[in-house]
């Protein structure tokens, strides 16, 4: 019999918490069968949601609330997304002499007086003396400590022939299984090199009005310190809805530094709508041929 205990967390306030990593991480042999025979997202995504509200209904005699169990979804899709371009990473290594990475971020938090590391986790990616007068991050090091921005939910980057690919390669093979963890981001922390970083990307199970335009303000600053930095920086926008608003913003936004500079940069360099891994394969090309 299998034991729910760690599926969700009853609150002092009365609400249950369902906790969507441990669901995942126990389902995660089984999504990994049904990815490799093809299903789609939306499928395994249905599939996950089910055993829940079954979990849930057999403890508590009722079903989970909806905006509870949607938050969760959020979150399955998120993983599943990261054990697909995983794949595809590592796919594209095995053919390739270059290495390359795919990982996520952990979430920017405000800066600790006297704490060394910026609030941004994307900055942290670069090595300290990068950051060096005559270096190639100089011209951000005055603005180091005031650049706070939410972290991209994925980053792609080419190391080129590395003495580390072997361990980049174990690292995507363990992010395939354990899509949650920050295991590939704790190994390349503070050891990039600048034109090592190729691109951005966000991910939504669909873009809430609300929400529409927080990826958007990533892409801004990842633009604006792109141009600075002469780097063609590319930032996608990943998604398993997109209405025709959706669409016609990432398409056709522009990086409001281009306004003050009186140019047409383009904010979003590409909008996928992804259902299988096949979806993703053009993201990741673009990524590390670009």
């Amino acid at each position: 019999m299998v034991n729910y205990t760690e599926w969700f967390t009853e609150r002092t306030n009365g609400k249950i918490q369902i906790n969507s990593t441990a669901i995942y991480r126990y389902l995660s042999l089984e999504v990994v069968e049904r990815l490799d025979s093809n299903l789609s997202v939306n499928e395994i995504i249905d599939w996950i949601r089910k055993k829940t509200r079954e979990a849930f209904s057999s403890i508590y005699g009722k079903n989970p609330e909806v905006g509870a169990l949607n938050n969760a979804t959020g979150r399955w899709n998120e993983f599943i997304a990261t054990s697909l371009l995983s794949e595809i990473v590592l796919e594209k290594n095995k053919d390739n002499d270059a290495c390359s990475a795919v990982f996520s971020l952990p979430n920017s938090q405000s800066q600790k007086e006297g704490a060394e590391e910026a609030s941004s986790k994307f900055i942290s990616l670069f090595k300290s003396i990068e950051f060096a007068s005559g270096q190639p991050l100089a011209k951000l090091a005055p603005f180091k400590e005031y650049i706070f921005m939410p972290s991209p939910d994925y980053i792609i980057v080419v190391l080129g022939k590395s003495d580390v690919a072997t361990s980049i390669n174990h690292l995507l093979e363990q992010q395939v299984k354990n899509p949650d963890s920050l295991a590939l981001y704790n190994f390349l922390k503070g050891k990039l090199q600048l034109e090592q970083v190729k691109a951005a990307a966000s991910l939504k199970t669909s873009n809430r009005p609300d929400r529409r335009y927080q990826p958007l303000f990533e892409a801004a600053m990842i633009k604006a310190m792109g141009y600075v930095l002469h780097q063609n920086w590319q930032y996608y926008m990943v998604a398993s809805e997109l209405t025709s608003a959706d669409r016609t913003i990432f398409t056709t936004a522009v990086a409001p530094h281009s306004i003050a500079l009186e140019q047409n940069f383009k904010l979003v360099d590409g909008t996928y709508l992804y259902a299988r891994k096949t979806d993703l394969i053009p993201l990741v090309e673009s990524a590390i041929t670009q």
